[in-house]
């Protein structure tokens, strides 16, 4: 009997345990949970107090404690951009998940922060591609992806973005410009943008290239300050030739080189310069503009027209191709033809004139997109009609924008 009354007050005790140790869970959940918001709490006082110190160390505890919280990962980046630690606040920023709603404006802020405070462009844009993986209509994000390709050169890129864009409703107002003059888009500050850029990234082919190309194409200027320690000359086409022999296979390059040639009616040049094309070279309207205007001094008019028509094909409104093929067209007895296309060679020249003369190609008024939208219509250049007719009937020839704030 003693033996049996054991047993059960061993079973009572084991079975009470039991009962104690389930609400031990739901209550030290409960206490975490309140331990945290006194924790943020405190945290946000700090910050509002402007205290740094405590504030910086009641975040770190904060994001130790909930890594998936935002609302921590926010609160020690508003900390590191107060200490002005950039890299810091731009790390924070990357911790925010991508399910959270504060999560697209953060990474707006953090590839402004990569871009134009810490100059490394190549991470900025990488924060962007991943905004648009998560929202294909984030419109902040094609606007800085289009800015950066276009600025460093890589106008494949930016016309394959700004098409995407169109696409998306979500395309900037100054991507109608740019898509119009992308065979020979350049910009004034290029030259200085790039150089920044290139002084927190030194080894970027990208970079080097579009600093090389800027220098060669800019006017010497009394202003202009060298970057790094490259032997960079302003108007001097020597360091363009340095970076062909790193990069063999770049296409800005070879347009260059070949370009000059065309210029120098150096046709011999021309032709053994077209031999050296990489194979990603076929998917560019301008070489194969290149290759026509070689097949043309060969006295070759119906493979040049060939190439000037696939040339178009790849870039419906390069102006120059038009202009081209109008004029052999008209030594191969296509009168009709001939005239089309020179009308919209002269047209399409006329356009870029008066893109490139505003102030910013954001400031192109309703008469001018009209005018890009008849000649992309004659064209045949149905996204860039899409997304003029568009922009054109809602009023709004710019898409909205968005502004990060950092709560």
């Amino acid at each position: 009997m003693a033996a049996q009354g054991g047993a059960q007050r061993n079973f009572r005790i084991l079975f009470l345990s039991l009962i104690l140790a389930g609400g031990l869970v739901p209550a030290w959940n409960w206490w975490e949970t309140q331990k945290t918001a006194s924790l943020a709490a405190a945290c946000r006082a700090a910050i509002l107090e402007g205290k740094w110190d405590p504030a910086q160390s009641l975040a770190e505890q904060w994001v130790s404690r909930s890594p998936q919280d935002a609302q921590a990962w926010l609160s020690l980046a508003d900390v590191a951009k107060h200490r002005g630690d950039l890299a810091a606040t731009a790390e924070c920023l990357g911790r925010i998940p991508t399910t959270d709603e504060s999560y697209l404006n953060s990474q707006m802020l953090r590839g402004d922060l990569l871009l134009d405070g810490l100059k490394r462009s190549d991470q900025a844009v990488e924060v962007w591609k991943a905004m648009l993986a998560v929202s294909p209509h984030a419109n902040v994000a094609y606007q800085r992806l289009i800015y950066v390709y276009s600025m460093t050169l890589q106008r494949e890129r930016m016309v394959k973005q700004i098409r995407v864009a169109i696409q998306n409703q979500a395309e900037p107002p100054e991507a109608y410009g740019y898509i119009l003059t992308a065979p020979n888009l350049v910009f004034t500050d290029g030259y200085l943008k790039v150089g920044q850029w290139l002084q927190a990234n030194p080894d970027d082919e990208t970079l080097k290239v579009a600093q090389a190309v800027y220098a060669a194409r800019t006017n010497p200027s009394k202003g202009m300050k060298m970057f790094g320690t490259s032997a960079v000359q302003v108007g001097d086409g020597a360091r363009v030739m340095e970076c062909l022999k790193d990069y063999p296979d770049n296409l800005e390059l070879r347009a260059f080189v070949i370009e000059k040639a065309i210029g120098d009616a150096n046709m011999a040049a021309l032709g053994q310069d077209l031999q050296k094309l990489p194979i990603a070279a076929e998917s560019d309207s301008r070489f194969w503009r290149y290759i026509g205007t070689f097949r043309d001094s060969q006295r070759r008019p119906k493979e040049a027209a060939d190439a000037f028509v696939q040339s178009i094909q790849l870039h419906p409104l390069d102006w120059k191709s038009h202009h081209e093929l109008g004029a052999i067209q008209r030594v191969l007895g296509h009168p009709e033809l001939a005239a089309k296309h020179a009308e919209l060679g002269a047209r399409g020249k006329q356009l870029e004139r008066e893109f490139m003369e505003l102030p910013n190609a954001t400031q192109a008024d309703a008469v001018l997109l009209e005018s890009l939208l008849r000649f992309a219509k004659d064209c045949g250049d149905q996204d860039v009609v899409n997304g003029l007719t568009f922009r054109l009937q809602t009023s709004g020839s710019s898409a909205p924008s968005n502004e990060a704030i950092l709560p």
